[in-house]
């Protein structure tokens, strides 16, 4: 169909106002953006397209760019859900919330806050994200020690499919056996369908919040304190652990301000407890006996404090990780000893944080500087290098990198995708 033409469909289901031609490189097919306001019309917007061919890109809050290339060579249609971003119901008693997926997290939290209510205890970096996007791309950021995973929490899912059906997935206390389509959708990246609405559980809000802050040894003596908590079933609202060379990058005037000396081999382990006050008070006393059980020792709690500001936002000069890597409990050490060795064999220093627990392990941060006091991080070529050196490193040890998937499940995914949208419109090239 003439792009003049589809542009009349788009705004005939949408309104005049609702729909963008984008700018395209020259002799590439047109694109549009098109800004549904109900379910129903984003049904109505994926009928025509699956009609004509045309891609279909979902897009949240746009904090990551869609991923769009793989659909080169034709028409493509993103559909942006902003204009949907209502709460539908607020189920206090149960603990439910039934959400568009074009509110963003930090939108939700803004509803819930005033009722005693909380989405739960997530890194602040991702309440940016649409609920919808936060579903739909499964990463470890979206997990917290306390409250699991957040695609834990979803309890039912409304999508649009290729066809242009919309599908509800059931909210009850106990699911009928057979495949759940909604866990299909979580993570699946807009592949199988559009998520137009989602049913979370939530939390109240907690009565305490308590921040420690420990020194360690070593880092293996910090991850060792760490994982020992996690098995006396500790639940913190938050865990992370800087070796020092991290810890005086993130947190220096801290350090200063507070006199507290680490050795280059030592490590900082800062946790936050949360819920009654008792169980908070609770959980803060195994780890500071896990750490001591390690040869650790409490420090200044103004450490705790500050890092639970950085958690949360507080603006400061940090360069971001030059990578990041997902290792299981049992080969965090040997991932964060490669690594180092690996740096140090191209001629860099690795500085690394551990934040993200969960039941499956942690995710390790690196970011890799030049050796000596006040190591700058590398850029340019020699970044390229050492960050090539120190990810196998890091694969040969038994770490994932972030982005990395099991593939043994790509012949699955593919023939739902085949069954589900057989035209192929469904974020193509996304996943496989």
């Amino acid at each position: 169909m003439p792009a003049e033409a589809f542009t009349r469909e788009l705004a005939a289901r949408v309104g005049d106002a609702n729909v963008q031609t984008l700018p395209v490189a020259a002799g590439d097919p047109p694109a549009w953006q098109v800004s549904p306001g109900a379910a129903a019309e984003v049904a109505e917007i994926v009928r025509l397209c699956d009609r004509d061919g045309v891609a279909v890109l979902p897009v949240g809050s746009g904090a990551r760019p869609t991923r769009w290339r793989s659909a080169v060579g034709r028409q493509r249609v993103h559909v942006a859900l902003r204009r949907m971003d209502h709460v539908v119901h607020l189920d206090e008693t149960s603990l439910l919330v039934h959400v568009q997926a074009g509110l963003t997290g930090a939108g939700l939290e803004k509803v819930l806050a005033p009722r005693g209510l909380s989405i739960g205890d997530y890194p602040a970096t991702m309440l940016g994200s649409t609920i919808g996007g936060m579903i739909a791309v499964r990463t470890p950021g979206k997990s917290s020690v306390r409250h699991g995973f957040l695609e834990d929490a979803v309890l039912g899912v409304s999508a649009v499919l290729a066809d242009g059906r919309t599908i509800h997935t059931r909210v009850a206390p106990r699911r009928s056996t057979g495949p759940d389509l909604s866990r299909a959708l979580c993570g699946s990246e807009g592949t199988l369908g559009v998520i137009t609405s989602v049913v979370l559980r939530i939390h109240r809000r907690a009565e305490s919040r308590l921040v420690a802050a420990f020194r360690l040894p070593t880092c293996d003596a910090a991850l060792a304190a760490a994982h020992l908590s996690l098995r006396e079933e500790v639940k913190p609202a938050g865990l992370r652990i800087y070796d020092a060379a991290e810890a005086r990058a993130h947190l220096g005037a801290e350090l200063q301000q507070t006199g507290v000396t680490l050795d280059d081999g030592a490590a900082l382990l800062l946790v936050a407890t949360a819920g009654p006050t008792d169980l908070a008070v609770c959980d803060r006393d195994i780890v500071a006996s896990a750490v001591l059980a390690e040869g650790g020792e409490a420090v200044d709690t103004r450490l705790g404090e500050a890092w639970w500001k950085l958690r949360g936002g507080d603006p400061r000069e940090v360069p971001p990780p030059s990578f990041q890597v997902t290792v299981t409990p049992s080969r965090q050490r040997a991932v964060y000893h490669a690594v180092g060795g690996a740096a140090r064999a191209v001629g860099a220093v690795s500085r690394a944080h551990v934040s993200r627990f969960d039941a499956d392990g942690a995710v390790l941060f690196f970011t890799l500087v030049t050796p000596g006091p006040g190591g700058r991080p590398l850029d340019g070529a020699r970044l390229e290098e050492a960050r090539a050196a120190c990810e196998e490193a890091a694969r040969g040890a038994g770490g994932w990198l972030l982005g990395s998937r099991s593939v043994q499940f790509d012949p699955y995914l593919a023939a739902l995708r085949a069954a589900l949208d057989p035209r192929g419109i469904m974020n193509p090239g996304a996943l496989v």
